[in-house]
């Protein structure tokens, strides 16, 4: 028996020697899982656009909606993009779930027509420069969310249409099968202009695809969950992890996204619940520990002070390791600003 298992450990010691030689780790090799590589990062639309919400009446909401679109022009979009597509190329996540993917237009003030005239399409941003960096990335599934319009002091309107993207990377070894995406039946609704304009209702959703990475099947959802209402918020969580929704799926899921919620309790509203139900729902979580938000409205400082960005798995996934792109360290614009207010989750893993 002594010489059969010796016999054994010479063949295994020539399998491995084999494999080093074709360049394949033995560990890898043998356990035949590849690595997913997955991703979440919020664009930020460049100004903090809770001052138009806020605002009493109609002169404050043109004011605001005025100060919002020069602020957003002032983050300067197509340099902040440029820099998240550096950021990307260098991580190359398989799958990467965008969110505050804006596109803004503006058009002639009081005309009853939707505004039409495009000042920035931040999707067709950043895939152009993923194309030009040789990073190429497409759309797998996408959601619009709120849809808003408003006069501004600048003698415009100015419109704004949020979206959440979900993209994967362009090349033989990721293929997705089926999409789906929507909305949440949960939404804020908030008196535009103290009701001047009616009740604003400000949607939100989730962009979901069944895909196939190196031979892996996988069901990846990414959502952008309420900001500033924690009651909101844990509806649509309740959504999210609901007999029948999203995240059901007999693939293992990946969960990308902007959650509004830290294991602390330090997000907006003071709740940690929305993350929270995520793991009582079994996903293990396999982003960063570190924070991931917020720098200051105008990008040139301030402190990442909660984590709110996360890259959740279920079944357990190995993680293999995460980083954050844009924090301290960051490039930045040459006006000195930060790409996001929110910094990038990239996470790779290895799934049982």
């Amino acid at each position: 028996m002594r010489r059969r298992g010796r016999t054994s450990g010479v063949l295994v010691l020539a399998s491995a020697f084999a494999l080093l030689a074709l360049g394949v780790p033995p560990a890898l090799a043998a356990k035949g899982k590849p690595t997913v590589r997955a991703a979440t990062l919020n664009l930020y639309v460049g100004s903090d656009v809770a001052q138009a919400v806020v605002a009493p009446d109609v002169p404050a909401l043109e004011a605001a909606a005025g100060t919002i679109y020069e602020e957003v022009l002032a983050s300067n979009p197509p340099d902040r993009i440029k820099i998240q597509a550096k950021l990307i190329k260098r991580q190359r996540p398989d799958v990467l779930g965008l969110q505050e993917v804006e596109t803004l237009y503006r058009g002639p003030k009081g005309d009853p027509a939707p505004a039409t005239e495009t000042v920035f399409d931040y999707k067709r941003l950043l895939l152009k420069q993923l194309r030009k960096k040789g990073a190429p990335y497409r759309v797998a599934s996408e959601v619009e969310n709120v849809d808003v319009e408003a006069p501004t002091d600048r003698g415009l309107d100015v419109r704004l249409v949020d979206h959440d993207v979900l993209l994967v990377r362009k090349g033989r070894n990721v293929k997705v099968q089926q999409t789906g995406g929507d909305n949440f039946e949960a939404m804020l609704e908030v008196p535009l202009a103290g009701g001047a304009f009616g009740t604003l209702a400000i949607p939100r959703g989730y962009a979901d695809a069944n895909v196939k990475i190196r031979g892996r099947k996988l069901h990846v959802v990414n959502t952008h969950l309420e900001a500033f209402i924690a009651a909101t918020r844990n509806a649509q969580a309740e959504e999210l992890v609901a007999t029948g929704g999203p995240l059901e799926s007999n693939r293992p899921v990946v969960l990308l996204g902007d959650l509004n919620s830290a294991p602390d309790g330090t997000s907006s509203g003071d709740s940690a619940e929305a993350y929270n139900m995520m793991l009582a729902a079994g996903f293990k979580d396999r982003g960063v520990t570190q924070d991931t938000c917020c720098w200051d409205a105008n990008l040139l400082g301030g402190r990442l002070t909660t984590r709110i960005d996360h890259v959740l798995v279920k079944p357990g996934a190995r993680g293999l390791g995460a980083k954050r792109t844009g924090a301290e360290n960051s490039p930045l614009t040459s006006a000195g600003q930060f790409p996001s207010d929110h910094t990038g989750v990239f996470s790779r893993l290895r799934f049982p």
